[in-house]
């Protein structure tokens, strides 16, 4: 079923959905996801050790997910933690993700 007052809302919600799953279509972005979902915020370094690429590898799909919505940041001190958007970046409500078990 679906609104018709709602339509604008939807399509806009499904377009930033496309934007974060094609985003994460990349393994290495995947593996980045899974591993912040499952310990929190984490510096570069951080991610480095686990995925196992380049410093500037990881911060290049640190950027690209940040822009894409899936990630946020916060700087303390000289150190930037990345950690996931729980909300979607466009609606505000829960992202779909969210409940997804990547264990399985």
């Amino acid at each position: 079923m679906t609104n018709p007052d709602n339509k604008n809302h939807r399509t806009h919600s499904h377009t930033s959905c496309v934007v974060c799953f094609n985003n994460l279509g990349v393994d290495s972005r995947m593996e980045i996801y899974k591993f912040l979902r499952e310990k929190g915020k984490k510096t570069v370094s951080d991610v480095v050790e686990v995925v196992g690429l380049t410093q500037p590898t990881v911060s290049y799909h640190l950027k690209s997910m940040k822009e894409a919505g899936i990630l946020l940041s916060e700087r303390a001190g000289k150190e930037v933690y990345y950690f996931i958007n729980e909300a979607c970046p466009t609606s505000g409500h829960d992202c779909v993700l969210k409940g997804v078990d990547f264990h399985n």
